[in-house]
């Protein structure tokens, strides 16, 4: 492989504007705000119900669930036909009689802490696919309805993550890590397309979300719409937040609480016979499969290029909020919770409100209210935080109009990578008749955009900077009032003594025992790695180069050099030398991770099994780390001071922004979840088989996946 220039983002800008039309396509216009929002429950998006329980030999009772995974369709949109997608369907729904009309986002789970589940999945996709499968990745070339479900989140024995090698099909087909049956459905004649799947729920409240991992197929089964929302409940929660302070009340009891899971998408303006995927017609949806070398740079790979392609980043130009284009909310103008999941492809979002200027647009000298942060992906923060709604400092090519951010200073409000969560309380009090907008502008790749990414409004081919809009409704006595809020941003949550959530690794003090630490006393300060005896820490790397397409392609490493200048390694290839799994941490154990950025983008990082605690990022120089030789390790030559977290990152969270330049530094504890039935090893790996990865979910894909193997 041949390395790039660091610090690119691998687009080729100058006559990139003129070059396009061939290969892709737009969206028709969609008018705006003339649907209400989706909200889960009866009529919208099906809330899944237990069916039945199961009792384990030790007395452990789970909740049993049945959920289909189908082709349907669904109108996303009043100006477009239904839509083909794939996704799951719960054959029981909360206050339903009957199997549920199938929505897009189907299957919401509202489970409660420590409260186990069972699930079997039923696989009934086609044969084909409705979207284009690139057959040269790793493991792409197997039956294209493969599917596994990854709880994204959850602290789930490995048997039961949905890693990439864990898929089945309809037909019985198993990838090598599937034993989900042989374990919970021993000695069973199970039906060739059915799969079991257990959570234990032992994590705080939060939302989480499950969706398709499939190994060369994640990207396309996700965007299809093998995708749904997880929310646990505690008594924490609703005891104290709701009860005691104020706290919106949940919406399965009919309360002002509102997940928001945002998507992009383009959609076929026409029939489109010549699409290598089984959706071709008006209103489904349209996936990039050719390797543009006007849009994308290649490199000298020496293989032709082949039809139908990954690419490196895609990106839709019509936004969905909870499954349906430009919606409307209709408000009371009282407090509101949001449960906001970023599920896009690639793109990161920075989520402002903004008053409507009366055509649909923000006005952006209006800001409406303040997001009161409250929670990301690990459950509560440490305090909440209050984000105004700011737009993000940009740098504006006058030639190409492509933007660009400092990610180390760039301004914004709630800037939200893929697969991150934000639980915010939005209050409209004093508001009504008002009209809000809930509006994006980050710029496309993230922090370098390029502007055929935009999409702005004036091009009508859709519209990336407004994704619905809030219409609140003028105040009266039948609204019944708020409960007394009194969660400010010196609450204490997560280190309320009822949290019930874990206390954090690292303090200050690079002395201080784990027994005295508390989120009560964290800062935004930069942390030391602790030096706690038995801490393992290693040194990671985040890559970019080109595969033997000359296709550009990211890749994860360690410090140590696998050729000249570049520390890339595989996921999974036999024939790499360098592909054998090298984060096999021991159960039980604490290690820090520092995460070196060789790219330029901003990679949102997720690791499975565990939440961990962001220390610190820190600028280095890519130079002298890319002068590395082969099998030598990088030397790290810092350029400037460490940065604490994020306010709102001052919390447990899976999924990290981890910038351009800069070493990103974390701390975790590889603790195993308890569950009621013996656990095998895998059989791919000899251990407990987990993945981290970039959550882009083409450089996913291609090839910024590796292994995690969790010795027992």
């Amino acid at each position: 492989m041949i390395s790039l220039v660091i610090l690119t983002t691998g687009l080729v800008v100058a006559g990139a504007h003129h070059a396009c039309a061939d290969t892709f396509v737009h969206s028709p216009t969609l008018s705006k705000f003339v649907q209400e929002l989706r909200v889960p429950g009866p009529g919208g998006i099906p809330i899944a119900a237990p069916d039945r329980s199961v009792q384990f030999p030790d007395n452990t009772v789970a909740d049993h669930y049945t959920l289909d995974i189908n082709q349907f369709s669904d109108t996303l949109h009043p100006d477009l036909p239904a839509t083909t997608l794939w996704g799951y369907n719960p054959t029981q729904a909360l206050r339903e009689i009957g199997t549920p009309t199938q929505k897009h986002l189907g299957g919401i789970f509202v489970v409660q802490r420590a409260r186990p589940i069972q699930i079997t999945f039923r696989n009934n996709l086609p044969n084909q696919h409705i979207l284009p499968v690139d057959t040269t990745l790793m493991g792409a070339d197997g039956a294209q309805n493969r599917t596994t479900v990854h709880l994204h989140g959850g602290f789930t024995t490995w048997l039961y993550d949905g890693a990439p090698f864990a898929w089945w099909d309809p037909q019985g087909d198993q990838g090598p890590s599937f034993l989900n049956n042989q374990v919970l459905r021993s000695g069973e004649m199970v039906p060739a397309n059915e799969a079991e799947y257990f959570y234990g729920n032992n994590e705080s409240a939060r939302m989480q979300w499950y969706h398709d991992h499939a190994v060369g197929i994640t990207r396309l089964n996700v965007y299809a719409g093998a995708v749904s929302a997880y929310i646990i409940r505690d008594a924490f929660e609703a005891n104290v937040l709701v009860k005691q302070y104020g706290l919106p009340k949940f919406m399965e009891n009919g309360g002002r609480e509102l997940p928001l899971i945002l998507q992009d998408k383009i959609f076929e303006p026409s029939d489109n016979p010549s699409f290598p995927g089984s959706a071709r017609s008006t209103g489904d949806m349209w996936y990039p499969y050719i390797y543009d070398t006007d849009r994308w740079e290649l490199g000298e790979g020496g293989d032709p290029l082949p039809p139908v392609s990954v690419v490196p980043e895609s990106f839709g130009d019509t936004m969905l909020v909870n499954g349906t284009a430009f919606p409307k909310a209709t408000v009371d103008p009282r407090r509101y919770r949001l449960r906001i999941l970023n599920a896009c492809q690639a793109r990161y979002v920075n989520l402002m409100l903004f008053e409507d200027n009366r055509s649909g647009e923000p006005d952006f000298t209006k800001p409406g209210p303040d997001f009161l942060v409250i929670g990301a992906e690990g459950g509560f923060l440490a305090r909440p935080v209050l984000v105004p709604s700011k737009p993000l400092i940009v740098d504006t090519d006058p030639m190409t109009g492509d933007r660009t951010v400092d990610p180390a200073n760039p301004g914004g409000s709630l800037i939200t990578g893929p697969a991150e969560r934000w639980d915010v309380v939005v209050n409209f009090n004093g508001r009504g008749g008002k009209k809000y907008i809930l509006c994006n502008d980050a710029p496309a790749p993230y922090p370098m955009g390029d502007s055929l990414n935009d999409y702005p409004n004036a091009m009508g081919q859709g519209d990336v900077q407004v994704l619905m809009r809030f219409e609140v409704r003028e105040d009266g006595t039948n609204i019944p009032r708020d409960p007394l809020f009194r969660i400010t941003p010196n609450t204490p949550l997560a280190g309320n003594s009822r949290s019930g959530i874990n206390p954090p690794l690292a303090g200050k003090n690079p002395n201080t025992p784990t027994k005295y630490l508390n989120w009560n006393q964290v800062t935004a300060a930069p942390l030391p790695i602790p030096n706690r005896p038995g801490i393992v820490v290693r040194q990671l790397t985040l890559n970019e180069n080109f595969d033997n397409y000359g296709r550009l392609i990211q890749m994860l490493g360690t410090d140590t050099a696998t050729t000249d200048g570049d520390f890339s390694r595989t996921y999974a290839d036999e024939m790499d030398p360098y592909s054998a799994p090298t984060e096999t941490p021991a159960a039980g154990s604490t290690e820090v991770w520092q995460v070196v950025n060789l790219t330029g983008d901003v990679h949102p990082i997720h690791i499975h099994l565990t939440d961990a605690q962001l220390l610190s990022r820190q600028p280095f120089d890519v130079d002298t780390y890319m002068a590395t030789q082969q099998n030598q390790k990088g030397t790290l030559v810092f350029t400037g001071p460490a940065r604490g977290p994020d306010a709102t990152e001052l919390g447990w969270k899976e999924t990290f922004k981890m910038n351009p330049g800069e070493v990103t530094t974390i701390i975790m504890k590889w603790d195993l979840p308890k569950v009621p039935f013996n656990v095998p090893v895998s059989p791919r790996t000899g251990g407990y088989e987990y993945v981290w990865h970039c959550h882009i979910l083409d450089h996913e894909e291609h090839d910024m996946m590796r292994p995690l193997v969790i010795q027992p």
